[in-house]
């Protein structure tokens, strides 16, 4: 243990230092009181100032700014970043400027820079966009509920969430002319882009997969979709185009029948090829 301000380098099992700290403190518990200048490396990193430097471990902590990057299991800023957070779980108090990259990315204030996770979740994004499973942008982002049509299923629900850049969807679809029992449900998940054209038209591409509810893996429908929309104000829109599918039986004997195509390909008793249309109803909060 250290006490005031010291330049020098701290290894050991445990590291403590009550001041500023300029240089390298390696071990499995290390903790500055103060500012650090330089580099923790070790299983729990604590900093209870600002940071410019690194730190590298299990647990990464700093109180105040963090100027550098911070690698770990959970990574946590409270005054902000200027760098990077890689890790499982990365959560920023006041927003950075730089990647959050992990399982969890969390930032309370404005981030400048892309989030890339299973689960995003932002204040405010500028000059990035979030990637990910669920990604939730407060201000000025993306949110939307649709209820859709498509050659595969006439009814059928999604969510939609991130920046109208790059935004994820999230559906589960029903096919009615089939019957009613488990298998004639699907979920899927995909990306879209929403590209304006003018004031109350826009382009809208979107990439999705969709599979049946059933014991098998399988079949699995990949969508390309060249949709094009139409604001009919602030919070509703429309959206039609059609549709370009590559279906799998996966491990089903059977490939499935789409409910109308326009033109389609078998290639084998695997796989199939069906061009069609979808229609899209959308609600955005």
């Amino acid at each position: 243990m250290a006490f005031g301000n010291h330049n020098t380098a701290q290894i050991g099992f445990v590291n403590t230092n009550t001041g500023n700290f300029t240089g390298v403190q390696a071990s499995f518990v290390n903790t500055n009181i103060g500012n650090l200048n330089g580099l923790q490396a070790g299983f729990v990193n604590i900093v209870g100032g600002s940071f410019h430097g690194g730190q590298l471990g299990f647990i990464n902590a700093a109180r105040s700014l963090g100027q550098g990057p911070q690698i770990g299991f959970v990574n946590v800023v409270g005054g902000g970043f200027q760098g990077a957070q890689l890790g499982f779980i990365n959560t920023a108090i006041n927003g950075g400027q730089g990647p959050q990259i992990g399982f969890v990315n969390v930032s309370s204030g404005t981030l400048s820079g892309p989030q890339i996770g299973f689960v995003n979740i932002v204040d405010s994004m500028e000059n990035g966009i979030p990637i990910g499973f669920v990604s939730i942008v407060k201000n000025g982002g993306f949110k939307a509920i649709e209820y859709s049509l498509s050659e595969f299923h006439l009814l059928g629900v999604g969510i939609k969430l991130g920046v109208e850049r790059f935004y994820s969807t999230i559906f589960v679809a029903y096919d009615p002319t089939r019957g009613s029992n488990r298998e004639d449900f699907a979920s899927g998940f995909g990306f879209g882009s929403i590209v304006p054209i003018g004031e109350s038209f826009f382009f809208n591409p979107e990439l999705v997969n969709f599979g049946r509810f059933n014991s098998n893996w399988g079949p699995q429908v990949t969508s390309l979709l060249p949709l094009f929309g139409y604001n009919v104000n602030r919070y509703f829109s429309v959206t039609a185009g059609p549709s370009l599918s590559w279906q799998w039986a996966g491990n089903d004997t059977e490939l499935r029948e789409p409910v109308f195509s326009i033109a389609g390909y078998k290639i084998n008793d695997r796989h199939s090829i069906a061009v069609g249309a979808r229609l899209g109803l959308r609600f955005r909060f």
